[in-house]
């Protein structure tokens, strides 16, 4: 099944409890969109949100949303995720995106992770994950970071632009 992973740029009034409800309630609802909602991190400063689910389409994951708390993304990207395992999400994170990365290949997005793995440890940074859309471009980065600054040094070092990178937190 498709991996989607939506954002929404600015939740007003978002709190912790209040995101961890949402997702209740679209947990509550999700089977009957054959919708997983895998996980979702947050930012209270910002009210951005982003969501990460498996579904057989984006307007199944939007619909499911709708109908459980009617908060609906900005975007939804249909995205293959890199890194190994579950994430393990101790102390700060960072979520980055980079608006138009065309044409990476699977191979070169392994190789660009294991570049930032290595260089992260110089800045007390542990890659997750990273999402990426094909079709328009969109790549998303996860990582255990003491603050953006850190995030952004090691992405510097990559000769690898970043749009934006939000600190959040990871959902229950």
């Amino acid at each position: 099944m498709p991996l989607y992973m939506d954002v929404h740029y600015r939740v007003d009034g978002l709190t912790a409890a209040a995101v961890a409800d949402a997702h209740r309630k679209d947990l509550a609802t999700q089977a009957k969109y054959g919708v997983n909602f895998v996980s979702y991190w947050f930012d209270e400063a910002t009210g951005r949100v982003f969501c990460l689910s498996d579904a057989p389409n984006a307007s199944a994951s939007e619909a499911c949303h709708r109908e459980a708390h009617g908060l609906l993304a900005d975007e939804i990207d249909e995205v293959n995720e890199y890194g190994d395992g579950p994430i393990e999400a101790r102390g700060p994170l960072c979520m980055d995106m980079h608006f138009r990365v065309d044409g990476l290949t699977p191979d070169e997005i392994v190789e660009t992770v294991q570049f930032h793995r290595t260089a992260g440890e110089k800045h007390g940074v542990r890659w997750l994950k990273a999402w990426y859309d094909q079709g328009n471009g969109r790549l998303f980065c996860l990582s255990a970071s003491p603050n953006t600054d850190a995030h952004t040094a090691v992405h510097d070092e990559a000769g690898f632009h970043v749009d934006e990178i939000t600190q959040v937190m990871q959902g229950s």
